[in-house]
Formats: C-alpha cells, sequence, structure tokens
C-alpha cells in the first residue's frame, strides 16, 4: 500500500466526518446562524428561519456525500490504487455536498424577509432624528441617526455583497 493511498482515505475521512456533522446539525435543527458552518449565502443569513430551513434542506445531500467520502475512504486502503477511490470520493463528495448547499439556498430564498422590529442597526440606537437636536456633521456617517450613534448606522450592510436583498 502506497503513502498516497493512506493520506487520500484518511482525508477522505476526515471530510466525511465533517459532513455527516454538517449534515446531521441541519437535519436536526442542531446549526445556529454562524459564520463558520452552514449554508451560508445572503439568503440563509437574512434570518434564524432562513438559516435553519436553508440547512435542513441541505442537510441529507451532506450526509449523502459523506457517506459517498466515507466508502471512498475505506476503499482508499484496499491497495496501490486505492488513493483513486478515495480522490474520486473526495470530488464525487464535493459536487454532492454543493448541489445540496444550492438547494438550500433556494430554499432559504422563499423565506419571506423578517419584520423591521427596531433596535440597533434598525433605529440608529440613538433613536429617531426628530427626537434629538442634529449637532453632527454632515461628513458624518451618524449625522442622520441623531447625536449618539452606536456605529450601526454605519456598518449596517456591510457583511453583504452590494447587490444582495437587504
Amino acid at each position: 500500500m502506497h503513502i498516497l493511498s493512506v493520506i487520500t482515505a484518511v482525508i477522505a475521512l476526515a471530510l466525511a466526518v465533517f459532513w455527516a456533522g454538517v449534515g446531521a446539525g441541519g437535519v436536526l435543527g442542531g446549526i445556529t446562524r454562524n459564520r463558520w458552518i452552514g449554508v451560508r449565502a445572503d439568503e440563509t443569513m437574512k434570518s434564524e428561519e432562513a438559516f435553519a430551513l436553508g440547512n435542513k434542506a441541505a442537510g441529507p445531500g451532506f450526509l449523502f456525500a459523506a457517506l459517498i467520502l466515507a466508502i471512498g475512504g475505506v476503499l482508499g486502503f484496499t491497495g496501490d490504487w486505492g488513493f483513486a477511490f478515495a480522490i474520486g470520493s473526495v470530488v464525487i463528495g464535493f459536487g454532492i455536498a454543493a448541489v445540496a448547499a444550492g438547494f438550500g439556498v433556494r430554499v432559504a430564498a422563499a423565506v419571506p424577509e423578517p419584520e423591521d422590529e427596531g433596535g440597533c442597526g434598525s433605529g440608529c440606537c440613538s433613536g429617531d432624528s426628530a427626537d434629538a437636536p442634529v449637532q453632527a456633521h454632515a461628513d458624518d456617517p451618524a449625522s442622520d441617526c441623531g447625536t449618539s450613534s452606536c456605529g450601526s448606522c454605519a456598518l449596517q450592510g456591510m457583511c453583504t455583497s452590494d447587490d444582495a436583498v437587504h
């Protein structure tokens, strides 16, 4: 058995464990909206409900990708050409995961936009500009929000692309 077969088999098995965790978390609703794990796109990040629904829809595909990767990882240990099974399973597994993530994004896009509930980011934290005298300069990002802005007005929408629906 070549060292290449062992390395690629271990990589395939590690990816299988990762995708199994993400898939199970998505199906069972264990993944909360975050920056690292799950289907993360503008459509899924718009609300907790969209994130949960997108990951729940993509979860079975992620579990199937994990199954393919696990089979390829085990077959990777079978001999001199075992690395071909492992590499093939990595390519196919990523393809399946990409299709599943795309499906999750489409499902999350169908979730209606959340209602604006006020609070930091929507009311500029310092209240309405009609409530406070405008003492800020015109070039100040918080000048249209009031006098003691927390900075959320200037940063609102900075984490998404320009063409994202807000």
